[in-house]
């Protein structure tokens, strides 16, 4: 396989695996039945007082995200910015549908259930902010408002869903102990998470950019960094 189609493989597979990572952890954090993250309090709560489904709100709010984030950079969209905001609620939809991850009763498998929802949402962030292809509305917004107010990640995230679910908690949407988890501990794990999966990415990238070499009998090492723009 050419170097420069083998990153572009690399780049989606990492992209679309985590978007599935982040609609599974949602959905075991949904399932924990001990609060979800403060976006999907919102999402939940928008759900319960309309005809609306929650994934069909992650996609209405993904789009004014979008926009309001095009505007602040004056810039269009990514393509990866673009699928995020179109992929992610159909594919909690799918997942809650189909009943993929079971209902659990005790406390002891409700808190695997948010830990592990917990992980996952912040690992896929990582996954498929590492290609590059373009920040899912929410992360989108969270990476530029830290660019501009000289703020970390992580206090922007942790201000940012704050406010985010205390809305959702006034409009219905679900509160307890997992709330808090998610408002503490996305933000530095997600800080984490991107900084490992570009290390990753790059790693993988490169190798297989020697490999291919080696086989040719001709070393030149290809760089990639990845983005769509």
């Amino acid at each position: 396989m050419h170097k420069r189609k083998r990153a572009w493989v690399w780049h989606w597979m990492f992209f679309f695996s985590g978007l599935w990572t982040i609609s599974f952890g949602t959905v075991f954090a949904i399932k924990s039945d001990l609060g979800v993250a403060p976006w999907d309090v919102l999402h939940i709560g928008l759900a319960r007082v309309s005809s609306l489904s929650i994934g069909t709100w992650v996609t209405v709010l993904g789009i004014v995200i979008v926009a309001v984030t095009c505007w602040l950079k004056r810039s269009n969209p990514q393509w990866g910015t673009f699928l995020n905001m179109l992929l992610l609620g159909p594919f909690i939809d799918l997942i809650m549908f189909v009943n993929l991850i079971p209902d659990v009763r005790g406390w002891v498998l409700r808190l695997v259930y948010l830990t592990v929802g917990v992980a996952l949402v912040a690992f896929g962030v990582g996954l498929y902010i590492a290609p590059r292809t373009g920040a899912g509305p929410r992360d989108g917004l969270t990476l530029e408002l830290a660019k501009r107010t000289g703020w970390s990640i992580r206090a922007v995230r942790t201000i940012m869903e704050v406010i985010v679910g205390g809305t959702g908690w006034l409009l219905g949407g679900p509160v307890h102990i997992g709330t808090l988890f998610f408002c503490f501990l996305t933000g530095p794990l997600m800080q984490w998470s991107i900084s490992y999966c570009e290390r990753l990415l790059e790693k993988i990238t490169k190798r297989g950019a020697i490999l291919e070499n080696l086989n040719q009998r001709k070393v030149r090492t290809y760089h990639h960094d990845g983005f769509g723009c």
